[in-house]
């Protein structure tokens, strides 16, 4: 049973979560100068061309402004973090809150199936995901990848036809929710810990065969992570 790959790495999103960092760390305030794209290229080790594309995405987003002959400059963010100015523009607030119920819908109830379903080869699949998950943290990665096949790995293990090619056909939406969770979240101190403990309870509940565990388990990461969405103040939850 093959995993879905992630269509394209987005190492560009890494270099803005560096970018933050550095800026932090270095006390850059609005209006001053930032290192050119090959000093940041340099810094972190990655391609020019990565950078480009951050700087792109950076500039679009009105955090940062290109002088010609001067440099690059940090812009006034007005207090927004970096991440949360960049994730407000990914999607419409509609198309996330539907993500966020979609996830619900299907991944509750596939946690349960896969308590029931799962073989030892789907329980090898998610315990791997979910070591690369830590791997990518230790790393200094965002993790998008990895946290996308963990929740894939349980649509696997559910073994329902439906589920998969249901999930399959809206899995660049759902990579979408991921990415725009994680940018927030890099921030957000002890969220990674959270997060790697609700998985271990989700394996738990899958491991242990215990339907209502794995179902109760996911519905309480799915909801936690909700949470912290609709509590940055960037992104309000749109009624109904």
């Amino acid at each position: 049973m093959g995993l879905k790959p992630i269509k394209k790495r987005r190492l560009f999103e890494e270099i803005i979560v560096a970018i933050e960092e550095y800026i932090e760390e270095e006390d850059i305030s609005s209006g001053e100068r930032l290192p050119s794209e090959n000093e940041l290229a340099s810094l972190f080790q990655v391609s020019k061309t990565a950078v480009r594309e951050a700087m792109s995405v950076l500039q679009a987003n009105g955090i940062i402004e290109k002088r010609s002959g001067a440099g690059i400059f940090l812009t006034d963010l007005h207090g927004d973090t970096i991440a949360g100015r960049v994730t407000s523009n990914l999607l419409s607030q509609k198309d996330y809150r539907e993500i966020l119920e979609f996830r619900r819908g299907l991944e509750v109830e596939a946690a349960a199936l896969a308590a029931v379903n799962a073989t030892e080869e789907d329980l090898s699949a998610i315990r791997e995901a979910q070591r690369k998950l830590l791997e990518a943290q230790t790393t200094g990665r965002l993790g998008l990848e990895e946290d996308f096949l963990f929740h894939y790995s349980i649509i696997l293990a559910s073994h329902n036809s439906i589920y998969k090619e249901v999930f399959d056909n809206v899995a660049d939406k759902f990579e979408e929710g991921i990415r725009i969770s994680k940018l927030q979240s890099s921030k957000v101190p002890g969220r990674f810990v959270e997060v790697y403990e609700e998985h271990n309870d989700i394996l738990e509940g899958v491991k242990s065969r215990d339907p209502k565990k794995a179902a109760d388990a996911m519905r309480n990461h799915l909801i936690k992570n909700e949470k912290k969405i609709w509590s940055n103040r960037k992104v309000k939850k749109e009624p109904l």
